[in-house]
C-alpha cells in the first residue's frame, strides 16, 4: 500500500454532500485505472457542515487518499478547498455520484504529456448517463435520457463541466479558482474565463460515466439549482430582467416537449410533459423566492 506520495502528476478533487455510498463506487474506479507512468492522489473534500468526518480509510486503497473537511456550503467552496490542499501537476474534477472509465487518468497523461505548447485550459470529454433499468425507465429518466450533457458542444462554447475536467493546476489557481460562493454554474464561469485565454478541449476518449437522476423532484431540484447560480451571476436586482429569462426558460421547456413529442412514444411525451410541468413550477416557486432575498439552492 502507498502511504505517502512525494510529487503526484495528478490530484482527483471530489467534492461529497451526504453521499458517501456511491462515493465509495467512485473511489473505487481508481484502485483500477490503467496507470503507466504517473502517480496520483485523489483529495475528498467533505462539505457536510454536520459531519465533518466521513470516515473514510485510506489504507485500503492503492493509492493516497486525502479526506479534508469544507464547511463553507456549495461544491465550488468544496473545490477551491481540496485545490489549496492538492500537491499535483494538474487537477482532475469528478463528482461523488460519477463513474469515471477505466483508462481516464491516462487518456489525461497522455494529452497534457504530449502537449508542446501550452495551450489546454480545460480538458475534457463525455459524460454518458446510465439507468437503474435500462428497460423501465422512471419519468426523470425519460426526460434525461433526451437532455443528457452536451459536453462537445458545451465545449465549443468554452465551457466545460466539473463531472470530467483536467486542467494545469497553475491555470486554475491563475485563474483564482471557482467563485465560491456560486451554489451553480461555477464550472461554466471559470471555464468560460479560462475560454478567454486557453483552449477548451474537448476528448472522446476521455469518458465519465454518470447516473440519471431518478426521481422527478431531483431534476426540480437541480434547475432550481442552476436558475439560482443564474440570478446570483446576472439578475440580482433585476426583477424585471429575471422574470423575462424564467418565463423564456418555460418556453424552451415547452418547446422540448413539443419537438420530442413527435419522435416518442406516447408513454414518453406523457412522461416528458409531466417533468416539465414539475420543473417550470419549481422553477417559477424559486423565482418569488429569490426575488424576495431567499438563498440560491445548493
Amino acid at each position: 500500500m502507498k502511504t505517502e506520495l512525494k510529487l503526484p502528476y495528478f490530484s482527483v478533487i471530489i467534492p461529497v454532500y451526504r453521499d458517501t455510498e456511491r462515493l465509495r463506487l467512485c473511489l473505487d474506479k481508481f484502485s483500477i485505472m490503467e496507470n503507466s507512468c504517473f502517480e496520483f492522489e485523489v483529495v475528498v473534500v467533505n462539505n457536510d457542515p454536520e459531519n465533518p468526518n466521513l470516515g473514510l480509510d485510506p489504507t485500503i486503497y492503492n493509492y493516497h487518499l486525502k479526506e479534508v473537511y469544507e464547511p463553507c456550503p456549495g461544491s465550488y467552496a468544496a473545490r477551491n478547498k481540496g485545490i489549496s490542499e492538492a500537491k499535483g501537476k494538474i487537477l482532475g474534477f469528478t463528482d461523488s455520484d460519477c463513474l469515471p472509465s477505466d483508462d481516464w487518468l491516462q487518456v489525461a497523461f497522455d494529452h497534457f504529456s504530449n502537449e508542446k505548447k501550452y495551450e489546454t485550459g480545460v480538458l475534457t470529454g463525455p459524460v454518458p448517463l446510465f439507468f437503474k433499468d435500462a428497460k423501465a425507465l422512471s419519468d426523470a429518466e425519460v426526460y434525461e435520457k433526451y437532455t443528457g450533457f452536451t459536453t462537445e458542444a458545451y465545449a465549443k462554447e468554452g465551457h466545460a463541466i466539473t463531472a470530467n475536467w483536467f486542467s494545469n493546476a497553475s491555470t486554475i489557481r491563475e485563474f483564482g479558482g471557482f467563485k465560491a460562493d456560486l451554489k451553480s454554474n461555477g464550472d461554466s464561469e471559470l471555464s468560460g474565463r479560462i475560454s478567454k485565454k486557453y483552449k477548451i478541449i474537448h476528448s472522446p476518449k476521455l469518458i465519465v460515466h454518470h447516473p440519471s437522476r431518478y426521481y422527478t423532484k431531483e431534476l426540480v431540484s437541480k434547475y432550481k439549482r442552476l436558475i439560482g447560480g443564474t440570478y446570483s451571476r446576472r439578475f440580482v436586482g433585476k426583477n424585471l430582467a429575471f422574470l423575462k429569462h424564467i418565463l423564456d426558460f418555460g418556453f424552451r421547456r415547452y418547446r422540448f416537449w413539443l419537438n420530442r413529442s413527435r419522435t416518442v412514444t406516447v408513454e414518453e411525451s406523457l412522461a416528458l410533459l409531466r417533468v416539465c410541468n414539475a420543473i417550470n413550477f419549481g422553477v417559477f416557486m424559486e423565482y418569488f423566492s429569490l426575488v424576495k432575498g431567499g438563498d440560491t439552492k445548493r
